[in-house]
């Protein structure tokens, strides 16, 4: 077993994605490096981390006082176990811990998979075990924007293709960004950002365009640029913009990120048609899912398959 700090696993993070994308037990965009680091660097900087690397596994955590947590436990989307033999290695490292921790949450598991069973059996063992959360994303199957249209309700078809209409009529167009590298990015952020703070979001108080989600986005963005991921596609009128969406790639997955428009243009049904035309891109593209991220009842409307995965909280018994 090598322990690693957040430096050493930054030097690792190649490998690591690598044991990411290899993994089907995980959600393989928000378990990558680009999620993780960029959230603890945000979120919680002043926390230690504590990761291990052992024989195509990996586990990633970080120390708050008595607490080991994953790295973003905020939605609970990645998974802090990572590879074959990764439930050996944690157990491994808790045992090389002094003083041992007291509590260990664990989130984004898969259910009822060889894997989560040998970790309860494990951790019981040792912990009083609780369940902690369930996280359940939203995934729709894309195919072109025809077939995709196909599987949703007459209802929903009818909305899209309205706001379609109206957007063209007032002259609104859309384009993608050319985001190759992390200067793109930072430039292409602000544009963004310059989007959100018409929003609704940011009238509300619940915009991307400050504090910690503002730096989460900003150390983000770049990193999917550095590796060709990051997709931003703008709405504008009359040279201005209007409305955004942001996502990155993992593999043909496509996972959406954030998208807002200026609440001048709500009427227009911008933010449908925004998704409707990154579908049609991504389509052309070779993608061939989208995940929405966390479920809520627009999402389902857009998705087939919902996807859950479960946290869980171990204290240890005296």
């Amino acid at each position: 077993m090598q322990v690693l700090d957040r430096a050493e696993l930054e030097r690792h993070v190649a490998d690591y994605d690598a044991c990411v994308a290899a993994d089907p037990e995980v959600d393989r965009f928000c378990t990558r490096s680009d999620w993780i680091l960029p959230f603890h660097d945000a979120f919680h900087p002043r926390d230690e981390v504590i990761a291990a690397r052992g024989d195509g596994a990996f586990v990633v955590l970080q120390s708050r006082g008595p607490l080991l947590a994953p790295l973003e436990a905020m939605w609970s989307f990645p998974s802090p176990l990572v590879g074959d033999g990764s439930v050996e290695l944690l157990l491994e490292l808790l045992r090389s811990l002094a003083p041992p921790p007291g509590l260990v949450h664990l989130a984004g598991l898969a259910p009822a998979t060889a894997r989560t069973e040998s970790l309860v059996r494990a951790l019981a063992r040792t912990h009083a075990l609780a369940h902690a959360s369930t996280t359940v994303r939203c995934v729709a199957r894309l195919d072109d924007v025809e077939g995709f249209l196909a599987r949703r309700s007459a209802k929903l078809r009818a909305t899209l293709r309205t706001a379609l209409r109206r957007v063209r009529a007032a002259g609104v167009g859309f384009a993608a960004l050319e985001v190759s590298s992390p200067r793109d990015a930072e430039s292409a952020y602000e544009r963004v950002l310059a989007v959100e703070r018409r929003s609704w979001k940011a009238a509300t108080d619940n915009g991307v365009d400050r504090g910690p989600m503002r730096e989460f986005y900003a150390r983000m963005l770049p990193r999917l640029a550095a590796r060709g991921a990051l997709r931003i596609l703008l709405a504008s009128r009359d040279g201005e913009d209007v409305g955004y969406l942001t996502g990155g790639l993992a593999g043909t997955t496509f996972r959406g990120l954030q998208f807002s428009f200026d609440e001048r243009f709500r009427s227009l049904g911008l933010g449908n048609a925004l998704q409707l035309e990154m579908i049609a891109r991504l389509s052309r593209d070779g993608v061939t899912n989208y995940d929405l991220g966390s479920e809520s009842a627009y999402k389902l409307r857009w998705a087939e398959q919902r996807v859950a995965t479960i946290g869980l909280l171990a204290r240890r018994r005296e």
